[in-house]
């Protein structure tokens, strides 16, 4: 368990959420990740990924996304990297999630989820790639 990575490649399709999905529980089974943070993980991927493929890539001609993962005993680092436009998620600001649901303004709930799920993330531009890197500290095993 102590410092193993894992790595899947996928391509800017919505049905690369299933085999991301897949590959997210076969890992968390392997590392005897517990579901609440196998929840909170699968949660974060699914969000950024999904807006990743919706907004970031140009439908038209293939990009890659990469999600790498890296554990030990005392945090998780998830890592997603794309080659859409940039984009730094994390500096939208939250949404006012106290707010009657139909005052609230759509969108914003998925870097939310990104924030209270992730104990770190932090996001940068390198050449033509973005990658966001998020810690979760303190995960428990089965």
């Amino acid at each position: 368990m102590s410092g193993e990575l894992q790595q899947i490649e996928l391509t800017n399709d919505l049905q690369e959420l299933t085999r991301l999905g897949i590959w997210l529980t076969a890992w968390a089974e392997q590392q005897s990740v517990d579901s609440r943070t196998l929840f909170q993980l699968n949660l974060v991927c699914d969000e950024l990924v999904t807006n990743t493929i919706l907004y970031g890539c140009n439908s038209e001609s293939a990009h890659t996304i990469k999600i790498s993962l890296w554990v030990d005993p005392e945090h998780i680092e998830l890592t997603i990297t794309d080659d859409g436009r940039a984009f730094d998620p994390l500096s939208l600001p939250s949404p006012d999630v106290q707010e009657a649901l139909e005052e609230r303004q759509i969108g914003g709930l998925g870097i939310h989820f990104v924030r209270t799920s992730m104990d770190e993330a932090i996001y940068e531009r390198v050449g033509a790639l973005n990658t966001i890197r998020m810690k979760k500290i303190g995960w428990k095993t089965r």
